[in-house]
């Protein structure tokens, strides 16, 4: 039976890092992370080893907030584009839809 797998991106992002602390900006290894757990959930029953059709999976995450913005208490500019979460985020992002892309060869 073919199988829709729905992740949320936030949760996930949430979890991967108390699980690997160790690589919490490394997108490449989160996105390794997600597929592997995504594809481990398609295995049911404990015996009986019934593999599912993988479908689609679903990733909902909202991009990062790329804005320029003024501090009002310190009076700086804060570019937000430039920080290590955005960074990461934007990456991951685009490895998802890479990884998606390679899967059709």
């Amino acid at each position: 039976m073919p199988t829709a797998i729905l992740i949320d991106g936030a949760f996930f992002i949430k979890r991967f890092r108390t699980i690997e602390p160790h690589n919490s900006l490394d997108a490449k290894r989160a996105t390794e992370f997600l597929f592997k757990c995504a594809l481990a959930h398609l295995i049911e029953g404990k015996r009986e080893k019934i593999k599912h059709e993988l479908y689609r999976i679903f990733f909902y995450d909202c991009p990062p907030l790329d804005k320029k913005l003024h501090n009002p208490i310190s009076k700086k500019s804060i570019d937000f584009s430039k920080s290590k979460e955005a960074i990461f985020r934007n990456e991951f992002h685009e490895l998802l839809k890479s990884k998606r892309q390679a899967e059709r060869g």
